[in-house]
C-alpha cells in the first residue's frame, strides 16, 4: 500500500509511520514540526517527507505526487484543558483541518481510504460499561465536541461523496515518547522530592489504556473491514483505576510515596472508561501490549528521556 500520514511528527503519527514502514509499505510522512526526528531512524518505504501546517496547498501537491491508497489523519489537537481555554482555536485545528483534508481527497484522490483518529472523548460519561460504538455521544469538553464534529464531517463525505472512510475512537493511548497526558504527568509528580503526593480526582476514576503500537495495529486491521462498517473503538478492553496506574508507575520508577486524592474531578474528564473492542476484534485486532509491560517500558523511557 501507499500510506500517507498527516501529523507524522506527532506521537501517534510517528508510531503509525513506523508500523507501516517496517512492513515495507510506501510512506508519505507529513508533519508540522520535527518530522525527521520523530520518525528516525529511517525505515524502508519512506518516499515523501514534508513539513507543513494544515490547511496548506502543499497538501494537494503531496497527494498528486504520492498518489496514496490510504490517508491516515493524525494531525489534530490532543489537550482537553487547552480546548476549554481556547475552544475556537481547537475547532480550527481539528474540524476545519479535517474538512480541508477530506475535500482535497474528494477532488484529488477520491479512491484513497481515509482513516480518522478520533477519540473516546466523544462518549463523555457513558451510562454503562463497556462502551460500544453505538453508545450515545455526549462530550464533556470542547475537545470531545470537536472530535464528534470531525466524525460528522467524515460521515458527510462518506455518504454524500462516496469516500471510503474509517473512524477510530481511541481511548487512553500511551507509549514511549509521549510527553503529555496522564502517564507523563504522573511520572513527573512521582519524581519530585518528598514522600507525599497529592493528586486531583477521587482515586476511583478509571481509563482503558492502549499502547501506541496497538493503535497502529488497529489502523491496519480497520482497513480490512467491509465498507458498511466504519466506526471502531481502539482500546485494550480493560478498565484500570488511576490509583492502580499510580502504583504501577511508582514501582517502575522505584519511587515510594504516600498518595492522596483531592476528591474532586477535573471538568471535562469522564469518571470511567472501558471499551467494547469486539467490532475491531472481528477483523483480527488483539492488543499485544499488556498495561504492566507497557508501563514498565514507559518508565524505562522516562528515566532516560523524561
Amino acid at each position: 500500500m501507499r500510506v500517507l500520514v498527516t501529523g507524522a511528527g506527532g506521537f501517534l503519527g510517528s508510531y503509525i509511520c513506523r508500523h507501516f514502514g517496517s512492513a515495507h509499505h510506501a510512506i508519505a510522512a507529513l508533519g508540522r514540526v520535527a518530522v525527521e526526528d520523530a520518525i528516525a531512524p529511517r525505515y524502508p518505504g519512506l518516499e515523501l517527507l514534508a513539513g507543513m501546517t494544515l490547511p496548506d496547498p502543499a497538501f494537494v501537491r503531496a497527494l498528486a505526487s504520492f498518489r496514496p491508497d490510504v490517508v491516515v489523519h493524525a494531525a489534530s489537537t490532543a489537550r482537553v484543558a487547552e480546548s476549554v481555554t481556547a475552544p475556537y482555536a481547537d475547532f480550527q485545528a481539528s474540524v476545519d483541518v479535517c474538512a480541508f483534508v477530506l475535500d482535497a481527497l474528494r477532488q484529488h484522490a477520491p479512491r484513497a481510504t481515509f482513516v480518522l483518529l478520533s477519540s473516546a472523548a466523544v462518549y463523555g460519561d457513558p451510562e454503562s460499561q463497556p462502551i460500544a460504538e453505538n453508545a450515545a455521544c455526549r462530550p464533556l469538553s470542547p475537545y470531545g465536541y470537536h472530535k464528534w464534529l470531525t466524525e460528522l464531517v467524515v460521515e458527510e463525505y462518506r455518504r454524500l461523496f462516496g469516500l471510503r472512510t474509517r473512524t477510530l475512537r481511541i481511548f487512553s493511548a500511551y507509549g514511549e515518547g509521549l510527553r503529555r497526558q496522564v502517564l507523563f504527568d504522573l511520572c513527573a509528580r512521582l519524581s519530585e522530592s518528598g514522600d507525599e503526593l497529592s493528586l486531583f480526582g477521587t482515586a476511583d476514576e478509571s481509563r482503558d489504556f492502549v499502547h501506541a503500537s496497538d493503535v497502529a495495529l488497529a489502523v491496519e486491521r480497520a482497513l480490512l473491514a467491509d465498507d458498511d462498517e466504519s466506526v471502531f473503538n481502539v482500546a485494550s478492553g480493560v478498565e484500570t483505576r488511576i490509583a492502580e496506574l499510580v502504583e504501577l508507575l511508582a514501582r517502575g520508577l522505584g519511587r515510594e510515596k504516600h498518595v492522596s486524592f483531592a476528591g474532586q474531578r477535573l471538568p471535562g474528564y469522564p469518571a470511567r472508561w472501558r471499551a467494547d473492542i469486539r467490532s475491531l476484534g472481528h477483523h483480527g485486532f488483539t492488543p499485544a501490549v499488556a498495561l504492566a509491560d507497557g508501563v514498565a517500558r514507559y518508565c524505562r523511557w522516562y528515566r532516560e528521556h523524561g
